[in-house]
């Protein structure tokens, strides 16, 4: 019954559903979070498929709602995964603040859908409202920090491990 119930709800409500889970969106004013909910797209991808790839422009964040993503890095032919995501797990999201290309590319391992929200939207809301949304900056730039260190721990296991990663660091410039 809950999940006829939930299904029966709208995307928009749903896709707030989502966002508030986030620890950048959870302290978000109802009207603002239903604007990003509006401008969020929902994505499918299958196993195997790119979401993005390494040196291209990045332009969204995406929120995994099912399956599961790779984020890899490739150098000189090779390829070191540093991290599979799966449900309610958010990455890319800072393409929302600036513009640069991907440092790392991202596939999915399973059959995915992602909510993805684009940086031209996102920086229309933070415009209009920038004292309510600092704070969802304040929040990305932390969790973007908490995954580096993630990627750097998985790089240094690495290369302690004798897996190769000595080069592949000197080739990324770790």
């Amino acid at each position: 019954m809950i999940a006829e119930t939930r299904q029966n709800r709208s995307e928009l409500a749903q896709n707030m559903d989502y966002l508030r889970q986030l620890a950048p969106f959870e302290r978000t004013p109802f009207e603002i979070l239903r604007l990003y909910a509006y401008i969020a797209r929902r994505r499918r991808f299958r196993q195997g498929d790119f979401i993005f790839r390494q040196n291209q422009q990045a332009d969204r964040a995406h929120l995994i709602l099912s399956g599961e993503v790779t984020l890899a890095v490739e150098k000189s032919g090779r390829t070191l995964p540093l991290q599979v995501l799966g449900p309610m797990e958010f990455f890319g999201y800072m393409a929302l603040l600036a513009r640069y290309d991907w440092p790392l590319s991202a596939q999915a391992s399973a059959a995915s859908e992602t909510l993805s929200v684009d940086r031209e939207s996102f920086r229309k809301i933070l415009i209009r409202f920038p004292d309510q949304c600092i704070e969802v900056v304040d929040s990305l730039v932390r969790l973007r920090m908490q995954r580096m260190r993630e990627h750097l721990d998985t790089l240094m296991k690495t290369i302690q491990d004798g897996g190769g990663g000595t080069e592949l660091a000197r080739d990324i410039g770790v």
